[in-house]
């Protein structure tokens, strides 16, 4: 079994059994960024038979802020499996998860396959390869990592922590909205927060990011992929009895934790 296939194989089961997050250490530790996407790749290999195909894909560490608290100098990339997205309104089970974090995002669907290519995508550019835009949740599993002392290389190679999707209704009005820009209300237990703002994940310029990541990899994406492009919210960690709803310029997103 090459180093590749054995740390994918242990944040596999570490996966499966519940296991504590851990970082990849001795013979298991990963050694740069490459190392770990490919140890990414062979995870979600091992994941697909259980959580079904991949149908979208996940930016991470999108924010500077973010990047800084983690130690890290970019975002990072995972994906989403069929078995875990969920329509709004949806029931989660606090109890299927170590830990349950819960984040506020906007789902874009694409209109296209997309070949990689040498031109890379901008956040203008995006906008001809949407299909659909919706507010998300996703559904984060960090088993209890400890943020103090995490490594990022791991989290990468983890699939970027991806737990799932709450996907809600279609922003009908889409093509007349500036993305970055989208006045948004979080509410929880039936009271709202104070007011956000979808600009706080620049979710056009994550867009981008995604695609030129894999692009720059050799890996298409497909029609119908679902793109989540970062928390526009600072995340929660929700228990059972928590409701949460998110909307986003008429559309809306909810969930029940039990």
């Amino acid at each position: 079994m090459s180093n590749t296939d054995a740390i994918a194989r242990r944040l596999f089961d570490n996966w499966t059994t519940k296991r504590q997050f851990e970082t990849m250490a001795g013979d298991l530790a990963i050694a740069s960024v490459a190392d770990g996407y490919a140890a990414q790749q062979r995870l979600q290999a091992l994941h697909i038979p259980q959580r079904g195909k991949i149908v979208g894909r996940k930016i991470a560490l999108s924010s500077k802020a973010m990047q800084q608290m983690i130690g890290f100098d970019t975002p990072i990339a995972g994906a989403i499996f069929a078995g875990d997205v969920h329509a709004s309104p949806a029931r989660i089970k606090a109890a299927d998860f170590v830990r349950l974090g819960m984040e506020f995002e906007l789902a874009i669907e694409l209109n296209a396959d997309v070949a990689p290519q040498a031109e890379p995508h901008s956040a203008q550019s995006v906008y001809a390869l949407i299909e659909t835009v919706r507010p998300c949740f996703e559904l984060v599993e960090d088993r209890n990592a400890d943020y103090a002392n995490l490594d990022p290389l791991t989290l990468l190679a983890d699939n970027a922590w991806c737990g799932g999707i709450v996907l809600g209704g279609e922003v009908t009005q889409w093509r007349a909205l500036d993305l970055n820009d989208i006045p948004t209300v979080v509410t929880q237990d039936g009271v709202a927060d104070e007011p956000a703002n979808t600009g706080a994940a620049d979710p056009l310029g994550s867009l981008a990011w995604v695609l030129n990541h894999f692009s720059a990899r050799g890996i298409g994406l497909s029609k119908g992929e679902q793109i989540i492009t970062g928390s526009a919210v600072k995340t929660r960690f929700p228990g059972p009895g928590d409701a949460f709803r998110y909307e986003v310029a008429g559309a809306s997103v909810e969930v029940q934790i039990a």
